[in-house]
């Protein structure tokens, strides 16, 4: 089994990537950040890639390749949908490229699994797919892995707080080639209307397999709307995308505001339940 996790649109977790840095406001109050830097003393796992800064967990820039962690999903034989660095980015400008070929590489010996991809930089997720789609590339992958690029077990999301990285961010993910595209709305701290972002085109916000919607869920969280994840619940119906309800968020603890009835829905793409 791999690294267990509380995730509930995910069974379990793979770092071979840690370390990052905020790149937006829904960095704020980051899970990764601060179980980082709790865990970033002198010879513990997170060293010299975050800090307490007055108090504040902090990133400090530096992204390091675990390489005892790199091959861990070959060992990994029960299928299992795997979140990939949930700890860290995979595409943050730090990973080196032959960082990312090799952890591509383990992606494809261990077809069994669903690597479910999640990024707030989405530009260079396309660069990379993009790479890979020039027939020659794509040719040597089929020929090495038996696998046409990229594999449909992969799924490639990104991650939106509101609508101005909803308006930078989506338009990018509906160009990258994928079997399924998804989109994690987290933390909620503004709304946000996927027909806009999208310049008004049905037919493009259609581009993605996958909805996630959830609450800010921390000591200092900012309150969600539940109107906000009802217009993109009705918007899921109306297209056929699966919707999956997370959480709502709350100051106390993880899950302490409860899921309104109407909203308590966790849906996966392609029939792919829990």
């Amino acid at each position: 089994m791999g690294e267990k996790t509380k995730i509930e649109w995910t069974d379990a977790t793979w770092n071979p990537i840690r370390g990052c840095s905020r790149v937006s406001e829904g960095c704020r109050n980051c899970y990764a950040e601060s179980i980082a830097a709790r865990f970033s003393g002198t010879g513990r796992p997170y060293e010299g890639l975050a800090e307490f800064k007055g108090g504040d967990a902090r990133w400090t820039g530096e992204v390091r390749l675990i390489e005892k962690h790199l091959e861990d999903p070959l060992h990994w034989k029960e299928p299992q949908r795997i979140f990939v660095n949930s700890m860290s980015d995979l595409f943050h400008p730090g990973v080196k490229l032959e960082w990312l070929a090799d952890i591509f590489g383990v992606m494809a010996r261990a077809p069994q699994h669903t690597y479910q991809i999640l990024t707030k930089r989405p530009d260079r997720m396309l660069d990379a797919l993009r790479a890979g789609s020039v027939p020659d590339v794509a040719l040597a992958f089929e020929q090495t892995y038996g696998q046409s690029w990229p594999p449909a077990n992969w799924w490639f999301g990104v991650s939106v707080e509101d609508q101005g990285t909803a308006n930078r961010l989506l338009p990018i993910l509906a160009r990258c080639p994928a079997a399924v595209r998804f989109v994690s709305y987290e933390p909620a701290i503004g709304p946000v209307d996927f027909f806009a972002a999208m310049d008004c085109n049905l037919a493009a916000v259609a581009e993605f397999d996958w909805i996630i919607c959830g609450g800010e869920s921390c000591p200092h969280a900012r309150p969600m709307d539940p109107a906000w994840p009802r217009s993109v619940r009705n918007l899921c119906s109306d297209l056929g995308i699966p919707f999956f309800m997370k959480q709502m968020g709350g100051q106390c603890g993880h899950n302490d505001v409860p899921i309104p009835e109407d909203l308590a829905i966790k849906e996966f793409p392609q029939g792919l339940n829990g």
